[in-house]
C-alpha cells in the first residue's frame, strides 16, 4: 500500500510489518547556486534531515529510498557536496536500517560522496514489494526499467511541478503539487523500446521535490507536462490526472 504523508513531499510504502519511506529531489547544495544569483539563504540540509526524522518517527519506516537528484550540481561534485551529501546520508543511516538511492540527472559522480553503506541503484530504477503490491521507482529523467513499468504502480520525481495561483490583486504564487494519473503499460513499453507483451493500465504518481527551495514549472500552463520521457509519451493519461497541493487541496 502506498500513502501520502500529510503535509509532506513523501510517500510511505507498507507491506506486512515493513514500511519504506520515499522522497525525491533533495538538491543538496542548491544554496551555492542561489548565492551566485545574489540570494543569501541558509542551508536547508539540516532542516530536511529533521523533516525526514519526523516522518520516520511517525511512519515507523525502516527503509528509505531517495528517487534522485540528491545533489544540485550537475555532472560534477562541487565543494559544497563534500560536506552536505555525506552528512545528510550519515544522518539517514542512523535513522533507517537501509538507505538507497536511484540517481537522477543531477547525480553525476554521486558515488564518490555517498557513504559506502548507501545502496546505489541504476538510473532505470528498481522495484519494491512483492506480488500485486509491487511498486516501480525511478527518478524520471530516463526511461524506467521494464520491470518498473510492468509493476503497474510507477512512482517518479524529476518534474518539480507547481500550481500557479493569482489573488484578486493579480499577485502570483506557486505551490508544489502531487500528480496522480495513469498510463497504458503496452504503449509505454513500446515507446521505451521494450519487447514486453504486458497489457493494461498502470498508476503513475509524480512526487513533488522534498527540498522546498527548488523551483518548478506551473502545471496549469500549456505544455507543462512535456517533461521527461514518461510524461512526454503518449502512454500517459493527462485528461484524468488528479493534482493536489501538499495540504491535500485538489486543484485539478
Amino acid at each position: 500500500m502506498l500513502r501520502v504523508v500529510p503535509g509532506e513531499a513523501a510517500l510511505v510504502f507498507s507491506q506486512g510489518d515493513e514500511s519504506t519511506l520515499l522522497i525525491s529531489d533533495l538538491h543538496l547544495g542548491i544554496e551555492k547556486e542561489l548565492a551566485r544569483k545574489g540570494f543569501n539563504v541558509p542551508s536547508s540540509t539540516v532542516k530536511m534531515a529533521e523533516r525526514v526524522r519526523d516522518v520516520a518517527d511517525s511512519s515507523s519506516a525502516s527503509r528509505i529510498v531517495v528517487l534522485g537528484d540528491v545533489k544540485h550540481s550537475v555532472g560534477k561534485v562541487e565543494d559544497v557536496d563534500w560536506g552536505a551529501v555525506p552528512w545528510f546520508f550519515e544522518t539517514l543511516l542512523d535513522l533507517f536500517e537501509s538507505v538507497e538511492v536511484i540517481p537522477g540527472n543531477h547525480d553525476g559522480n554521486l558515488k564518490t560522496v555517498l557513504p559506502p553503506r548507501v545502496k546505489l541503484h541504476p538510473p532505470q530504477g528498481t522495484v519494491i514489494g512483492e506480488g500485486r503490491s509491487r511498486v516501480g521507482l525511478a527518478h524520471g529523467h530516463a526511461w524506467p526499467s521494464e520491470e518498473a513499468m510492468a509493476s503497474r504502480n510507477l512512482v517518479i520525481g524529476h518534474s518539480h511541478f507547481t500550481y500557479e495561483m493569482r489573488d484578486s490583486l493579480g499577485a502570483r504564487s506557486r505551490e508544489s503539487v502531487w500528480v496522480f494519473t495513469s498510463y497504458d503499460v503496452h504503449e509505454m513499453m513500446e515507446a521505451a523500446g521494450y519487447e514486453s507483451r504486458a497489457r493494461g493500465r498502470g498508476k503513475l504518481r509524480v512526487m513533488p521535490p522534498f527540498n522546498r527551495m527548488v523551483g518548478g514549472q506551473p502545471i496549469n500552463r500549456s505544455r507543462s507536462f512535456q517533461f521527461g520521457p514518461v510524461l512526454s509519451s503518449r502512454a500517459v493519461s493527462l485528461d484524468d490526472a488528479d493534482i493536489f497541493l501538499l495540504d491535500g487541496t485538489r486543484v485539478g
